[in-house]
C-alpha cells in the first residue's frame, strides 16, 4: 500500500514537472533556478551564521537557533537572486561545454563521449581542440543571442520526453485508459510531436507577449528617468 502510494505520488510529481517543462518551460526553469538557489543559500547562510557569526559574538544555545534561522533567511534571499542572475550564463556555459565535447569526439577522439554513438569525421581535417572551441563558441553566442527561443524549444522537447517516458513505464498507474492504451500512446511519435509543437507554440505566444510589453514599458521608463 505504501509502495503504491509512493509510486503514485512520484508519477503525479513527474507528470507535473513534464507539463511545466512542456508548456511553461522558461518560466518554470527560472522559478526552479530561484528555488534551488534559495535552498542552497539557506543552507550556506545557516552554516555561516552558526559557525562564523555566533561563536565570535558569544551567542549561546538556544539563541544559536535564532541566529541560524536569520542566516538561513538572508542566505535564501541572496542565493535566489544570485541564481536568477547567473542562470543565463550557466546555461550558455553548459551549451558551450556540450557542443565542444561533441565536436571534439566527432573529430577523432570518441573517448570523451564513449557511451554515445556519434558520427566521426576522422582526424586530420582540423585540429580537434581548435574545432571544438570554435563550434562551442558559436553555439554559446547563438544561445546567448536567442536565449528565450532556445530555452522554449529545449524545455518543450524535455517536457514532452518526460511525459512520454512516464506513459511508457508507468502506464499501469495512469487513470482513464487501460495500460495498453497508455503504452500505445507513449510509443506514438505523432503524439510526441504534438506535445512538442503545442508546447513551443504556447511558450512562444507568451514570449511574444512579453516582448510587446517590454516595447511599451521601456520608452515609459526612459521618459520617467
Amino acid at each position: 500500500m505504501v509502495t503504491d502510494l509512493l509510486a503514485t505520488t512520484l508519477v503525479v510529481l513527474a507528470t507535473g514537472v513534464g507539463v511545466a517543462f512542456t508548456y511553461f518551460g522558461y518560466s518554470f526553469v527560472t522559478r526552479l533556478t530561484s528555488l534551488v538557489g534559495g535552498l542552497g543559500g539557506a543552507l550556506a547562510g545557516s552554516f555561516v551564521a552558526r559557525t562564523l557569526v555566533a561563536p565570535p559574538v558569544g551567542v549561546a544555545s538556544p539563541d544559536v537557533m535564532l541566529v541560524s534561522l536569520v542566516g538561513a533567511i538572508v542566505g535564501s534571499l541572496i542565493g535566489s537572486q544570485v541564481a536568477r542572475a547567473t542562470q543565463q550564463f550557466a546555461i550558455v556555459a553548459l551549451c558551450f561545454a556540450l557542443a565542444s565535447a561533441v565536436t571534439y569526439s566527432m573529430l577523432g577522439h570518441p573517448s570523451i563521449l564513449h557511451s554515445i554513438s556519434l558520427p566521426s569525421f576522422g582526424s586530420g581535417i582540423v585540429d580537434p581542440l581548435i574545432g571544438s572551441v570554435v563550434v562551442g563558441g558559436i553555439t554559446g553566442v547563438l544561445v546567448w543571442q536567442f536565449y528565450l527561443p532556445f530555452l522554449t524549444v529545449v524545455t518543450s522537447l524535455l517536457g514532452a520526453s518526460i511525459l512520454q517516458q512516464i506513459v511508457r513505464h508507468w502506464s499501469g498507474l495512469l487513470p482513464v485508459f487501460h495500460s495498453e492504451m497508455w503504452t500505445s500512446l507513449g510509443t506514438s511519435h505523432v503524439l510526441w510531436f504534438l506535445l512538442v509543437g503545442t508546447g513551443i507554440v504556447s511558450q512562444y505566444r507568451r514570449y511574444r507577449h512579453r516582448k510587446s510589453v517590454l516595447r511599451i514599458v521601456r520608452p515609459i521608463r526612459r521618459r520617467l528617468s
